[in-house]
């Protein structure tokens, strides 16, 4: 009979999931190294349009109106909004392959673990110096339409209102404050979390953000840990109308446990537009400028059968950066724009003498506190790395979390791991003093490896087996005041640049970690987390001394993922600025850079909430000037 069929049905097709899903697991991503090598390696460039079909190629006689270079965050946001004008012709250039931001391991949040050094991360590294004990840190940056919205921990955390009014005094415009930059974030927004602030928040935008539909036992144990510590707590730390200080969950960039990026949200919904290419597997090497005023007249580019090509220009068009704090300031470079002396050095032809191009880089130095919770009894199996696993021995994903993830949209699959933690002051008298919190924390269910955090979840984590449980809290310096840089390798576009003195090279850093790793330990030594932890594993309970920590912080010091700041926006008068308050890049005309590295400090928060709402309001400004261009002769045509 009918009744009975439908069961079977409902059956075969949750059989059919399971499989597929645990296939696709199984076979998550394998690592790739080199720029070159994986560019070589990159599908064939195409123009895509339709999420079922696919343009012509690209005709080389179109000029464009604006050509968007970096398929990322930003450039997803941009191609949206600038294409909605039938009459604007817009292309996006793009090195990554097409549908990666489809891929399994990216839609599943613990997916990330497959992610990193693989051939969706450009996987950079920074130079070695002795603020960091020698070492070089790894850096990832996505490689794929929707670029590092693909590869990020997904927490959406926007900083705080004086972040923004930062902003605002340093290139002297009001026009980016936090009150006139939160419509943007609110544009771009679809809230469903359930304790968020609406008068803070959007609803029917593009980009989903919710609470993770999952809650580990040790990350419920950590609040209320922070609270027996004597810790604000704090609901929404996206609400501007109260400080950011305190402990909670925070809001993540997913719908329904799944992953949110760009790409998905912003770009494929409008494909089937007529007046927008898409090109993927292309690097490019250069921005064509005139020899007469220093004009941008296209984008050349390599693409993946080697050929080199160059897309053009309308006369009135622009050429908008979207390659992220690395990648926008080495085009720059490598089409002459940048430091005189350093592009002189490298072989470069100078067109545009812009010394901050490629100065001013920021990120978020991070440092781990973790405890083992071997051979309590009260902690096995209760680990975020525990509930993940078919068992203690094996690497294998368990066929439960995966029939959660798949047919609900839950369980442990839906956490990218630290999705609970909170801001603080290192010093009560920062906090007396009204200032922002100078530290952020981020509570994992888990036992770190080593205390290098990226190196265990990138490389180790997926080849340990009898993983203890336990729990770590890693601590980062949120508003850092290091200011590293990023300069040529050499003049071939494939190599990569290098990029050096990034952390630790003002103490005052270094002084924020090692008072945080202190707060840290009083968080996890409360009450609430005694079942869940046995001993302090790193830095060990000997590191008690400044100079102790301060080695440990220096030895290993990892990244947060949010680089900004490369190519930043300021005042007329500023030399170091690059960018001017309508994000036109000084010296040469046609050129906009529209990304994080526009920024001018690092939000104390992570930063692709930022970096879609500077999209949505370069869009809009962008759209104003070609309105106002536009004017005149539509004032002809109805006189």
């Amino acid at each position: 009979s009918l009744v009975r069929r439908r069961p079977r049905r409902s059956m075969l097709r949750v059989t059919l999931l399971l499989a597929a899903g645990a296939a696709v697991c199984e076979g998550w991503g394998t690592p790739s190294s080199g720029v070159a090598a994986r560019v070589s390696s990159s599908s064939r460039s195409t123009v895509q349009a339709g999420l079922f079909g696919r343009k012509a190629a690209v005709d080389l006689t179109t000029e464009y109106d604006y050509i968007i270079v970096g398929g990322g965050t930003a450039g997803c946001v941009l191609a949206n909004r600038l294409s909605a004008k039938p009459d604007a012709r817009v292309l996006v250039i793009e090195a990554g392959k097409d549908k990666s931001h489809k891929e399994m391991k990216v839609k599943v949040p613990v997916g990330l673990l497959k992610i990193l050094r693989g051939e969706l991360d450009w996987n950079y590294n920074t130079a070695s110096t002795d603020s960091v004990a020698g070492r070089e840190v790894y850096l990832c940056r996505g490689k794929a339409l929707g670029g590092s919205s693909c590869t990020n921990v997904m927490l959406y955390n926007r900083g705080a209102a004086g972040d923004y009014d930062n902003w605002a005094a340093e290139c002297g415009d009001e026009t980016w404050n936090a009150a006139n930059m939160l419509p943007f974030f609110k544009k771009a927004e679809d809230c469903h979390a359930k304790t968020a602030s609406r008068e803070y928040h959007g609803k029917g935008g593009p980009y989903t953000t919710s609470d993770v539909p999952y809650q580990n036992p040790m990350s419920k144990a950590f609040l209320k840990a922070a609270t027996e510590a004597g810790e604000a707590s704090n609901p929404d730390f996206n609400d501007w109308s109260q400080p950011q200080a305190g402990f909670g969950r925070f809001q993540v960039s997913q719908r329904k446990g799944r992953r949110v990026e760009a790409a998905s949200t912003y770009l494929d919904p409008v494909r089937s537009r007529k007046n927008l290419d898409i090109i993927t597997g292309a690097l490019a090497t250069n921005i064509e400028l005139d020899g007469k005023d220093v004009a941008a007249t296209g984008v050349a580019y390599i693409d993946s059968s080697g050929e080199k090509r160059i897309a053009k220009l309308a006369s009135s068009g622009e050429v908008l950066l979207t390659l992220g704090a690395i990648g926008s300031p080495q085009l720059l470079m490598l089409s002459g724009v940048g430091p005189a002396d350093h592009l002189k050095q490298q072989g470069v032809a100078l067109r545009a003498d812009v010394p901050g191009v490629g100065s001013n880089l920021q990120d978020h130095p991070a440092v781990l506190l973790s405890y083992s919770a071997e051979g309590k009894a009260s902690a096995r199996g209760v680990s975020h790395s525990s509930k993940l696993r078919q068992g203690p021995d094996t690497t294998k994903i368990s066929k439960a979390a995966l029939a959660q993830w798949l047919l609900l949209g839950k369980g442990p699959l839906s956490s990218p791991g630290c999705d609970h933690g909170g801001f603080a002051h290192s010093a009560p008298a920062n906090a007396l003093e009204g200032k922002m919190p100078d530290l952020q924390y981020r509570f994992l269910a888990s036992k770190t490896i080593s205390p290098d955090g990226m190196t265990t979840i990138s490389e180790e984590y997926l080849k340990s087996k009898g993983h203890p449980d336990g729990i770590t809290l890693q601590t980062i310096c949120a508003r850092p005041h290091t200011r590293g840089q990023l300069r040529l390798r050499s003049s071939n576009p494939a190599d990569k640049p290098v990029i050096e003195k990034l952390y630790l090279e003002d103490p005052r850093d270094v002084q924020s970690l090692v008072n945080g790793l202190r707060k840290a330990r009083g968080l996890c030594e409360q009450k609430s987390l005694e079942p869940f932890r046995a001993y302090e594993e790193f830095p060990g309970v000997s590191a008690t001394s400044d100079e102790q920590l301060e080695d440990y912080v220096r030895k290993s010091v990892h990244s947060a993922n949010a680089l900004v700041g490369s190519c930043k926006m300021g005042k007329q008068g500023d030399r170091m600025a690059v960018v001017d308050n309508e994000l036109r890049v000084r010296g040469i005309r046609g050129v906009r850079v529209c990304d994080a590295s526009i920024m001018p400090s690092l939000p104390g928060g992570q930063t692709a909430s930022s970096t879609i709402a500077i999209a949505e309001k370069a869009a809009e400004m962008l759209q104003s000037r070609r309105a106002e261009q536009q004017a005149p002769a539509a004032a002809m045509a109805t006189a």
